[in-house]
């Protein structure tokens, strides 16, 4: 490092600690008023366009009270039904903006089939705005960070189509690209092997290509930070020593985080977690190890990114018994979260600059203060409410954090079905390991039980007495199981999302077929 990085480092970070987080403070003091503004804004952005007319939107722009009639006017849509939008928007201009659509994102398809979410060059300026605000945040909280010294290795995928001037790539490679062009110098690898297509080559080149001695973070699904450092690990332990001791900082997410964090707290490493989704930017975590477990720290919600958020409330007056949305006439979402909203779990729904109206996304979340800071529960396609259990994905990474404080098995992989050919039934999962374990599937599934009666009430009262639930079943897979099943069925290209808890059983039988 030469002088004049040392100086570069220090004029960044003032930068970012004297007028970047003053900003963020004053944005979260006017969050009602910027998101009034949004609205506004973001409808008046698609004038005459296809959806505009359809919806007769200039009628609400002329209203005082402009967000009642939007409810009013657009109904709550979720991706199938907005995908006949986005498919005429690949062709046609002035269907959901006025301009020809030419970029979308590709999402790996946990709660659907996969799916095109279109990106505008203004949701591109959005999320380098979150990542200069997140920056902000860490540099302003560890105030001896040489962040302007790093090297990114973010995790990229690959461009799966182009074709017309139409791109559709995993969100992550549109974002590479579009930063590229002045940021390449700061890549810790080349754009051809940060788009390299064949997850396990891209292992290699990782250990290949990687600088060690450089200051180096990682920008990365959860999983495959883990994934990727377990290999350099096993394979050269002095390249994976000298990485550790230069890197200061992960920023993951994508995944749930817990069945991760007794790996990364050993390394030593700050951490914090974003939310990145295809369908964009939404939020950071603000608290930088948070009480030392920042898996479990609330996010904050970016409400001056050019994203307009509404809320419906996740129980059984708006979603069916299979948490299906109810008709748009029967739900009532709404805008601005009270003291009285704290705890209650809330569906998320978008309208965004890159032309998603009223867009459910499926992520649930529960406000813990005022501040709109929340943690993520799960997904509303991804629980398991057979009985009425209303059990949920963040419960059960409450589980994996006890059991691997108390008894130290660190479960990284699971999967959750409702076995429905008994009555009563029982929760059926297949859960693998990093190591071997001292305990037996049937103690195993007694200490998880006992886990989930502690943290959920409802479900505590279907197991009573086994009267509508029984001890769940368990099945132990060796390490790696849940990766080979990915690369069987082609999908070590799309982000690793496991689905961790499903009304179907397609899942468990895939990956139990790996271990016959």
């Amino acid at each position: 490092m030469t002088l004049l990085d040392d100086l570069l480092d220090g004029i960044g970070k003032k930068y970012l600690r004297k007028y970047i987080y003053p900003k963020i403070l004053e944005e979260e003091k006017n969050t009602i008023k910027n998101q009034k503004t949004i609205l506004s804004d973001l409808l008046k952005n698609i004038k005459n366009t296809k959806i505009w007319e359809k919806y007769w939107i200039p009628s609400i722009l002329n209203e005082s009270n402009i967000y009642q009639k939007f409810t009013e006017k657009l109904p709550i849509f979720d991706y199938d039904t907005y995908k006949t939008y986005i498919e005429e928007a690949k062709e046609k201009e002035n269907i959901v903006r006025p301009d020809k659509i030419l970029q979308f994102s590709a999402s790996s398809g946990t709660t659907s089939n996969k799916k095109h979410i279109p990106v505008s060059s203004e949701s591109l300026l959005s999320a380098s705005k979150a990542g200069i605000c997140m920056f902000a945040e860490y540099s302003f909280k560890n105030p001896n960070t040489k962040i302007f010294k790093w090297e990114f290795f973010p995790l990229t995928w690959t461009i799966q189509y182009h074709d017309n001037n139409i791109t559709i790539a995993d969100v992550s490679a549109l974002l590479l690209l579009d930063r590229w062009k002045f940021a390449k110098n700061k890549y810790a690898l080349d754009l051809f092997q940060l788009l390299h297509s064949e997850r396990e080559i891209k292992r290699e080149i990782a250990l290949k290509y990687i600088n060690p001695n450089k200051p180096i973070t990682m920008m990365w699904i959860t999983s495959r930070a883990y994934e990727i450092l377990n290999y350099i690990q096993q394979r050269d332990a002095k390249m994976f020593d000298t990485m550790i001791k230069n890197m200061e900082v992960i920023f993951g997410g994508g995944v749930d985080v817990a069945p991760y964090m007794q790996y990364f707290k050993k390394l030593n490493l700050n951490y914090m977690w974003v939310y990145n989704a295809s369908e964009w930017y939404f939020w950071y975590q603000d608290i930088i190890n948070y009480d030392n477990s920042n898996w479990d720290a609330p996010y904050k919600l970016l409400t001056n990114h050019w994203i307009f958020y509404e809320f419906l409330e996740f129980n059984s007056n708006n979603f069916d018994e299979n948490w299906n949305c109810k008709k748009a006439s029967e739900v009532k979402a709404i805008r601005d979260i009270t003291k009285k909203d704290i705890n209650k779990k809330f569906a998320l729904i978008i309208t965004t600059n890159s032309g998603l109206l009223r867009y459910m996304i499926w992520d649930v979340i529960q406000f813990v203060d005022e501040n709109l800071r929340y943690k993520i529960t799960g997904r509303t396609r991804q629980s398991l409410n057979l009985k009425w259990e209303e059990l949920m994905e963040t419960q059960i990474g409450a589980v994996i954090q006890e059991l691997s404080n108390q008894d130290k098995i660190n479960i990284i992989y699971y999967t959750i079905w409702p076995d429905q050919e008994e009555n009563p039934t029982k929760h059926q999962r297949v859960v693998e390991t990093d190591a071997e374990i001292n305990v037996s599937e049937q103690e195993l599934a007694q200490k998880i039980d006992k886990i989930l009666q502690k943290i959920n009430a409802d479900y505590k009262t279907k197991r009573n007495n086994d009267i509508l639930l029984k001890l769940p079943q368990i099945t132990l897979v060796p390490q790696w199981t849940f990766y080979q099943r990915l690369k069987k069925s082609n999908r070590l290209w799309a982000q690793i999302k496991v689905p961790k808890l499903s009304s179907k059983r397609n899942y468990i039988k895939e990956v139990l077929r790996i271990v016959k």
